[in-house]
């Protein structure tokens, strides 16, 4: 079941780029803007994710602080569909989020935890 979940959470990780590419197009009214910010916001997001909360992340936070950022990101996603008017992919892009992760949590695999075979060394 945890190839499954990591496979999800991943799924959900690329949802979360295209979320924040949609949120950044709608967000402005010029062209040049919406291109820019569309590109800006999921970059801005995947550095973030890879720094912190990848299996091969630069900074190693304890768990819980972790979980607190994967949270806050995916709240702002949501939050930031429901404000260009798309409440239910807000839902459903959080809901998926706390699914996963909890699922996650109770399998013994924690989120942006590295399997012994992929281990650093």
């Amino acid at each position: 079941m945890v190839p499954v979940l990591l496979a999800l959470r991943f799924l959900l990780e690329l949802c979360l780029l295209a979320t924040f590419a949609v949120i950044g197009w709608a967000a402005f009214d010029s062209w040049v803007l919406q291109v820019a910010a569309a590109v800006l916001l999921p970059l801005i997001v995947a550095v973030c994710w890879g720094m912190l909360l990848s299996p091969r992340r630069r900074i190693d936070l304890p768990l819980s602080v972790r979980i607190v950022v994967e949270l806050v990101l995916f709240a702002a996603a949501a939050v930031g569909l429901w404000s260009v008017g798309l409440p239910a992919l807000a839902w459903g892009l959080g809901v998926s989020e706390l699914v996963v992760l909890l699922l996650l949590l109770f399998s013994g695999a924690p989120p942006g935890h590295q399997p012994a075979s992929a281990a650093r060394s």
